[in-house]
């Protein structure tokens, strides 16, 4: 038995878990592992094991503010977030992102969420947050975070390293498309708010998870994360939707066109930062099964980018396609 899992098995122990039949389950784009135990009662819970890097202390501390405001995040049970181990409520196996690859139709999940959004966004009061040690989203830092395509995939797909002078193009055009977005009002970013990290509960709500990378910024990222175009087609095709629900249950005074235009331009962002974690999850685990989302994640790019106020990131991009021609 390796040391974590000696780790493991005595915080299970120490925790009257330790006898408890132990299903692993598949992961997701990060290195986190988990399972779900069970004892002989019946009784379930679910088991988080993460590396260091994981921000699992976030992750509990997230889970609380989240759990105060009235949202469905899952209980903690226990936890060691020191060294990345969590013992938490079992929400099932109701998983959203699942339901629709079932068939099952997504503008009533899409609908949900945003009613999940605007009740996280009433809920939450960021100064009241300024001392809790979250990440605060500006352009900078989503900049940065874009930044991981340069790090990771750029590497992979050209074949050498992006020069300095391809990094500081890259860096303006991204922050001259993300300044103007810094106007709009800010709350609590989940950051993966997507179907794959939603539940559907038994009381017909809808459970979160995977907001350990949550912050403070632009409450339109949230919604442009829901209607991703990275593990199925057509949510972005939905996001119009999503926005006039989200106005109505959350009363927001932000005009609809301005609320996509921002959202398109975090879409922008976030799937340009997935080409590069994807990239890297391969390189850390050997694993390439996400190469398969690479051609949508591509031409959902290829498509938002054609917005005359996404033209910068467009021209960088076009002169990184032609690169690779």
């Amino acid at each position: 038995m390796s040391l974590r899992a000696l780790e493991i098995a005595s915080f299970l122990d120490q925790h009257r878990w330790g006898r408890a039949q132990m299903q692993a389950l598949s992961g997701d784009f990060s290195t986190r592992r988990y399972a779900r135990l069970t004892k002989n009662s019946g009784e379930t819970a679910f088991l988080m094991d993460a590396d260091a890097d994981q921000k699992t202390p976030q992750f509990v501390a997230v889970a609380e503010i989240l759990r105060r405001i009235g949202l469905n995040a899952p209980e903690i049970y226990a936890a060691d977030a020191a060294r990345g181990i969590v013992l938490m409520q079992d929400f099932g196996v109701r998983n959203v992102g699942a339901l629709l690859d079932a068939g099952e139709p997504p503008l009533p999940f899409f609908k949900a969420a945003a009613g999940v959004l605007a009740k996280l966004y009433r809920g939450f009061d960021p100064k009241g947050a300024e001392n809790s040690g979250l990440p605060s989203f500006d352009a900078d830092l989503f900049t940065t975070q874009a930044e991981l395509f340069l790090d990771a995939y750029f590497p992979v797909a050209n074949g050498r390293e992006a020069s300095d002078d391809e990094r500081k193009d890259f860096c303006a055009a991204w922050k001259a498309v993300l300044h103007p977005l810094e106007t709009l009002p800010k709350s609590l970013l989940l950051r993966d708010f997507m179907p794959d990290n939603l539940m559907c509960l038994s009381n017909g709500e809808l459970g979160v998870l995977d907001f350990q990378d949550a912050g403070i910024g632009n409450i339109a990222y949230d919604l442009a994360s829901l209607c991703e175009e990275v593990r199925r087609d057509g949510g972005f095709a939905l996001l119009p939707h999503v926005i006039a629900h989200y106005r109505e249950a959350a009363q927001s005074q932000i005009p609809e066109s301005d609320l996509l235009r921002v959202c398109t331009i975090l879409s922008a962002q976030r799937h340009t930062r997935i080409l590069g974690i994807i990239a890297r999850l391969s390189r850390k685990t050997g694993e390439c099964d996400k190469f398969a989302f690479l051609p949508r994640i591509r031409r959902h790019l290829e498509n938002i980018l054609k917005e005359p106020y996404l033209l910068p990131v467009r021209e960088w991009i076009e002169k990184f396609d032609r690169l690779l021609q």
